[in-house]
């Protein structure tokens, strides 16, 4: 079992991974969980829910209908699709990527997986849902198979895998990367930027379902 700075440490330097297995996993086993593991909670006083359809998954938070995050898969990738839950109390303001290359869908143990999305640009909708601002938003995704860890709260040891992801890498400031831990089996768990170090791994809470005010929310 690991202890939490452990785990922080490894997904800060995110370069010590076992030798190269040769095998591959299928990361929507990880990014998915199944649904008798929703919804769940956690420190710091979180709430978040799993909503799968078709070919999307999306994350309401804090029990609110309207702060969520979606993302979307084929067979090469996960895309990030929408982001609802932006900081601040910013009801129905929301981003999307004109790339959103997020994770491969199958990743080879013991590497680490990364892309540089250099031309990536940023679309910010206010709360009416009209277009806002549209600016560069390059970012670098790494992604890698953690291993066997304690996830804690009721999820237990399981496989773990982890992404990052760093904003502007260029000119990234301290404390602006942020990573997201997937339980295999529970999905997503943990999230972490900078100080902010976000758990839900206990089952139980709210069973919220996204209230899209937009009908492009749920377009590919």
């Amino acid at each position: 079992m690991r202890t939490v700075a452990a785990l922080a440490l490894l997904a800060m330097v995110a370069c010590v991974t076992a030798p190269s297995s040769g095998e591959s996993i299928d990361v929507l086993d990880y990014v998915l969980g199944k649904a008798d593991t929703w919804p769940r909670h956690g420190a710091p006083n979180h709430h978040q829910h799993q909503n799968i359809e078709g070919d999307r998954v999306c994350w309401t938070k804090y029990t609110l209908p309207w702060s969520y995050e979606c993302w979307r898969w084929d067979d090469a990738y996960i895309y990030h699709a929408v982001d609802h839950a932006v900081d601040g109390n910013r009801r129905w303001e929301h981003y999307v990527f004109s790339d959103g290359r997020w994770l491969p869908r199958r990743l080879v143990k013991g590497e680490i997986w990364s892309l540089d999305l250099l031309d990536n640009r940023l679309t910010w909708f206010d709360a009416a849902c009209n277009r806002a601002d549209e600016r560069p938003a390059p970012y670098r995704v790494r992604a890698w198979y953690e291993g066997l860890i304690d996830a804690g709260g009721d999820l237990g040891i399981r496989d773990v895998l982890v992404l990052s992801y760093q904003p502007d890498p260029d000119h990234a400031g301290p404390s602006t990367g942020e990573h997201f831990y997937f339980a295999k089996g529970a999905g997503w768990y943990r999230w972490t930027r900078g100080s902010a170090d976000v758990w839900f791994n206990q089952i139980g809470g709210v069973a919220r379902p996204p209230t899209p005010l937009c009908a492009k929310d749920f377009q590919g």
